[in-house]
C-alpha cells in the first residue's frame, strides 16, 4: 500500500488546477506572440508552454526581453481574460473536493497568477470563498511562489513544510522546491515533463485524486 501523505494544508493553483482554463488563455497568449514579435504558431506555443505558470508579463519579458512593445502585449492579453475569466468553468470534480478537504479540517488555499480583485471575485461569484481560508492573488511584487507562501506561513501560521502545494505546470513545481511539497496535475505537462524536471512525487489527472492519497495532521 502506498504510504498517504500527512498534510494539514493545500495551497491550489488556479488555472489549469482547479479550473479549466488554460486552452483559453494558452490561446490569448499565443496569438499575442504570433501578432507582436513575428514568430510562428509552433515557436509562440513553445515559449508560453515553457513559461507557462507566470504572469503573462513575465511570460513576455523573458521570452522577448527588453522589446519595446512588451507593454502593449501585455495589456492585450490582460483585457480579453478579464472579462472572460468570469466564463472558465471548474474541473467537474473541484467543488466536491473542497468540500472534503473543509470536512476533513484541512485548510485550504489558492495561490494564482490572476490579479487578486478578479480571482477573488471568481470563487465570490460562484458563492465557493468560504472554501479556502484565504484566496491569495497577484499584483507586481507579490507573486505565486516564495511571496504567496511566505505571506500564508505568516498571515495563518501555516507549517511550510506540512503544506502541499497542487499545479500543473513546471513553473510551479520549481517555485514549491524549500518551500512545500508538491503534486503535479497534469494537463498541459505529461507525468514524463515533471519527471524529466526532477519532480519525484505524485503525479495526479484530477484533483478528487488527492483525497485517497493523504493523511491529515
Amino acid at each position: 500500500m502506498t504510504k498517504k501523505l500527512r498534510c494539514s494544508a493545500f495551497i491550489f493553483d488556479f488555472d489549469g488546477t482547479l479550473a479549466d482554463s488554460m486552452p483559453f488563455l494558452a490561446n490569448i497568449g499565443i496569438q499575442i506572440m504570433m501578432k507582436y514579435y513575428d514568430v510562428e504558431y509552433d515557436e509562440a506555443s513553445n515559449r508560453y508552454k515553457s513559461t507557462t505558470g507566470l504572469p503573462y508579463e513575465h511570460q513576455v519579458n523573458l521570452n522577448f526581453p527588453g522589446c519595446e512593445q512588451n507593454e502593449r502585449a501585455i495589456e492585450e492579453f490582460e483585457k480579453p481574460k478579464i472579462e472572460r475569466i468570469f466564463e472558465q468553468q471548474l474541473f467537474p470534480d473541484v467543488v466536491d473536493t473542497l468540500t472534503q478537504l473543509n470536512q476533513m479540517d484541512i485548510n485550504v488555499f489558492v495561490s494564482s497568477s490572476t490579479y487578486q480583485p478578479i480571482i477573488a471575485e471568481y470563487f465570490a461569484k460562484r458563492e465557493l470563498s468560504t472554501c479556502f481560508v484565504e484566496v491569495v492573488g497577484y499584483k507586481p511584487g507579490f507573486e505565486k511562489g516564495k511571496h504567496h507562501f511566505e505571506h500564508i506561513k505568516a498571515e495563518h501560521g501555516i507549517r511550510l513544510s506540512d503544506t502541499l502545494f497542487v499545479g500543473d505546470s513546471l513553473k510551479d513545481y520549481e517555485r514549491s522546491k524549500g518551500f512545500c511539497k508538491f503534486v503535479g496535475v497534469e494537463g498541459m505537462f505529461r507525468e514524463d515533463d515533471f519527471r524529466r524536471a526532477g519532480h519525484e512525487g505524485p503525479v495526479i489527472q484530477q484533483v478528487s485524486e488527492l483525497l485517497a492519497m493523504i493523511e491529515p495532521m
